[in-house]
């Protein structure tokens, strides 16, 4: 059973099946959370000083890193 139906590539409109509300979130919006969720894992980071304290930020540092790469891709031009 599928739940979403996939195009050629994995990708193809998947924010646009994302739920949200256009009127009140912006793609716009979304990338500036995902800036803000980067500057705070990573100044997180630097601050910690318990192994599992660091590898926590560095996870939720390369999250925020991907889904701003992701983001950043959906503003792209679709050819």
């Amino acid at each position: 059973m599928k739940l979403f139906a996939r195009g050629k590539n994995a990708e193809e409109d998947i924010y646009r099946r994302l739920s949200f509300e256009p009127d009140r979130n912006t793609i716009f919006d979304e990338i500036a959370q995902a800036r803000r969720e980067i500057e705070v894992a990573y100044t997180n980071f630097r601050n910690a000083s318990d192994p599992d304290l660091i590898d926590a930020y560095i996870y939720e540092g390369n999250a925020a890193w991907k889904k701003y790469e992701f983001l950043l891709r959906q503003m792209k031009p679709v050819k």
